[in-house]
């Protein structure tokens, strides 16, 4: 109620603007002249701009992505507020005058970021979900729109680079180049991602049905095996297929495989730090992006080196149980199944 009540006050506000401008000038020329000096019909025609761009985004999303969760708009809120705030503080070092094109900028910046976290959001939302029935559809529409973002990012990465080619000197369009240079790399890492989840249900769907045809077929030759010393006699291939075997997914345990990195984003952070303090002084906005990037990156490299100093001649560490080890207490405490001395 409180949108719509936004959205017609909005559109009245607009309509009342333009309306008594073409009524109070006689052409077209000095009715523009006269909104772009008005500073409340340009706030009035702002507003309206920024609703309609709203609206188009809006419109996209439910396209693509469909309804948002209430976590995931919960963390649109987190982030925007944090991306919202670094990008204001950011804009006091530069020493440009704030207009219409910063204005543009940023609302852009801000759209193209809401967009990468809703599908980074999506991709993990995947990750941890079970196959739909309509999976075909749902990754196609989320493949679309990652395609979408990283196009999108490339056409404003590149619009930043033409313009600090043309000015040639550093001003408020390298911040914005650096941050879409940034976005591109998250694009980039979320639709390979995605890449990988697929990959990666394809995987587990064809480790799932073999290790669901294996534990079938288990099944078949332990009830043969009962029936035959129970005396009933040997079931043909046609009564055993018949046969209702049912193998409950809980069952069924498949590795499946993963993989990510944050190196490119560190460099491309530390590029635009050590640019910024050459010609303005420190950039406090970035410093808590570069230090959890820097942290993140540290982190991975130290996990990394403590598995490879784990699995470091672990054969020869951990050999493997013999007969006589097992002895009679053969049964896995973590799976109940009875081991040998080659499966332990």
């Amino acid at each position: 109620m409180r949108i719509a009540a936004y959205v017609g006050t909005s559109v009245a506000l607009a309509a009342s603007v333009l309306l008594r401008a073409a009524y109070e000038r006689p052409n077209f020329y000095s009715a523009c002249v006269y909104l772009s000096q008005s500073n409340a019909c340009l706030m009035i025609l702002t507003n309206l701009v920024l609703l309609l761009t709203a609206s188009f985004m809006y419109g996209l999303q439910r396209l693509l992505y469909g309804p948002l969760r209430p976590m995931e708009v919960e963390r649109l809120y987190e982030h925007a507020w944090f991306a919202i705030t670094e990008t204001l503080l950011a804009m006091t070092i530069f020493r440009d005058d704030v207009g219409v094109w910063f204005f543009v900028m940023f609302v852009s910046l801000i759209a193209g970021k809401i967009w990468q976290w809703i599908g980074a959001g999506r991709v993990e939302f995947v990750e941890q979900q079970p196959p739909t029935s309509n999976e075909i559809f749902f990754h196609s529409r989320l493949a679309s729109s990652l395609i979408l973002s990283i196009v999108y990012d490339m056409t404003m990465l590149g619009y930043c680079v033409d313009t600090v080619i043309r000015q040639t000197r550093p001003n408020m369009i390298v911040m914005f180049g650096f941050e879409y240079a940034l976005l591109l790399i998250e694009s980039f890492a979320t639709f390979f991602r995605h890449i990988l989840c697929l990959i990666d249900l394809t995987v587990q769907s064809k480790q799932t049905e073999a290790k669901r045809q294996e534990l079938l077929e288990e099944r078949r030759a332990e009830r043969q095996r009962q029936r035959e010393e129970a005396g009933e006699g040997v079931l043909s291939e046609a009564e055993l297929a018949a046969d209702d075997i049912e193998v409950d997914d809980n069952e069924i345990d498949v590795p499946g495989w993963e993989g990510k990195g944050h190196f490119v984003k560190l460099t491309i952070y530390m590029a635009f730090f050590v640019i910024l303090m050459m010609f303005h002084g420190l950039p406090i906005h970035i410093m808590r992006d570069v230090l959890l990037t820097f942290r993140s990156f540290h982190k991975r490299i130290y996990d990394f080196l403590r598995y490879r100093n784990a699995t470091r001649d672990m054969n020869s560490r951990y050999p493997d149980a013999t007969a006589e080890d097992l002895g009679e207490n053969n049964i896995c405490i973590i799976c109940p199944r009875a081991t040998t001395a080659t499966s332990y």
